[in-house]
This record gives C-alpha cells, sequence and structure tokens, in this order.
C-alpha cells in the first residue's frame, strides 16, 4: 500500500514538472539532472516504504572497490 502510495506522488510531481519544463523549453540539461536526482529519491523512498534501509555511502564505496577488485 505505502509503496503504491509513494508511486502516485512521484508520478503527479513529475508530471506537474515535466509540463512546466516543456512550456518554459528548458534545455535538456536540465531536464536530464531532474529525471536523475527523482530517480534517486523515488529509490530511496520505494525502499523506506518497503521498510528497508538504503545503503550507506560507505557501503556504495566498498560496493565499488569489491567490483574493481580492489578488495576481496
Amino acid at each position: 500500500m505505502n509503496t503504491v502510495l509513494v508511486l502516485i506522488i512521484f508520478a503527479i510531481l513529475i508530471f506537474h514538472d515535466l509540463s512546466r519544463f516543456i512550456k518554459q523549453k528548458d534545455p535538456i540539461k536540465v531536464i536530464a539532472i531532474y529525471t536523475f536526482i527523482m530517480s534517486a529519491s523515488l529509490v530511496v523512498s520505494l525502499l523506506l516504504a518497503a521498510g528497508r534501509r538504503p545503503p550507506g555511502p560507505a557501503e556504495w564505496i566498498e560496493w565499488m572497490l569489491k567490483m574493481i577488485g580492489v578488495v576481496r
């Protein structure tokens, strides 16, 4: 239930903001940054709604170091 509510709220915000971006003819750079920030916010909100804690910066750094083979 919480997940559906979060998705509905984000959909309303995105449609409202994108219509404003199109009317103002903002450059694609602005829309790309907006999309990135909204996507990151959506992921964090969905994780919190599902009862999971989003990973912290230290976990991201450790994951990247393991991925490139620096840490085992």
